[in-house]
């Protein structure tokens, strides 16, 4: 008797929560419906964000992948799976996110839910934040480390920091309407950029403590240096060709390694290095394939 109780409460409990997927998508679908309704998509878009040990594509590991799945025929599935990553949490990334080694104890590993995860991602369009930086490459190095292979294209990519970064460029009327919230209309007059840059930077001193700081200013500055000159780093230049400061191949010219290895080349246009490294690297494959 008592496990009928049981199984019949069990039951009710099933039915309860598929009555609220039943109710939920309709929300959902309403709430997406400009999505749907303004691409046309002709496979399944998947929007979703990861939560991971710490920055890095290569070294780091997924402990939440948060998604909405978006079908063709509107349909929507919503989902966050939580993953056992199996190597310690960075104190940075906790302060972050709030995830420590405790809420990842007892959830299975990516390996366990490998299968589970390439269903939703497997052949979709990809959506989020960032996602062609970090989340997309960081996602594949999983799928990888597993024995699968993991693929997309830019053209399976919208990713929504590209877009802003290039429909609103970092302009000077760009940054005085989003700090002094109106619109700047004296561009390049005499004088007047001068005063409105002034403005900018007291309203960011007020918004941003950190930059109070000279030593957080020269940081800051320092790593967009860091950025602008990676390509540099990557590589150095003798008689006019690039040759490798990092990797097996350090102090190999990038022509004989596009020859010899082309994977190396591929799997660094698909991780985490800067525009200029990787269109340094697509010139030679370019011209690899010419030959």
């Amino acid at each position: 008797m008592a496990a009928f109780i049981l199984t019949k409460k069990m039951l009710s409990l099933a039915l309860a929560k598929r009555a609220k997927r039943i109710l939920a998508e309709p929300v959902l679908r309403y709430r997406f419906r400009k999505i749907i309704k303004f691409l046309q998509l002709k496979k399944p878009l998947v929007i979703f964000s990861l939560e991971t040990t710490g920055p890095s594509v290569s070294a780091d590991k997924i402990i939440v992948i948060s998604y909405v799945k978006i079908m063709i025929n509107g349909r929507v599935k919503k989902g966050d799976i939580i993953l056992d990553p199996q190597i310690e949490i960075s104190t940075e990334s906790t302060s972050i996110h709030g995830l420590d080694g405790k809420t990842a104890k007892g959830h299975p590993t990516f390996r366990r839910q490998a299968n589970e995860i390439w269903d939703i991602f497997s052949n979709c369009y990809y959506g989020g934040f960032n996602i062609v930086d970090f989340d997309l490459p960081l996602l594949r190095r999983e799928f990888i480390r597993v024995g699968m292979n993991f693929e997309y294209t830019e053209k399976d990519i919208i990713d929504s920091k590209v877009i802003f970064n290039y429909m609103e460029p970092p302009t000077l009327s760009v940054a005085y309407n989003y700090y002094c919230h109106r619109s700047y209309l004296d561009v390049h007059k005499p004088g007047a950029d001068v005063l409105a840059e002034i403005e900018i930077l007291e309203k960011q001193l007020h918004k941003y403590e950190e930059i109070r700081d000279w030593d957080f200013i020269n940081e800051i500055h320092k790593l967009r240096e860091e950025k602008l000159t990676e390509h540099k780093r990557k590589f150095y230049w003798r008689r006019g060709k690039a040759y490798f400061t990092f990797s097996r191949y350090r102090d190999k010219a990038l022509t004989e390694v596009a020859s010899k290895d082309p994977a190396f080349l591929t799997w660094i246009l698909r991780s985490n290095f800067s525009a200029e490294t990787k269109s340094i690297v697509r010139k030679a494959l370019k011209i690899e394939n010419r030959n």
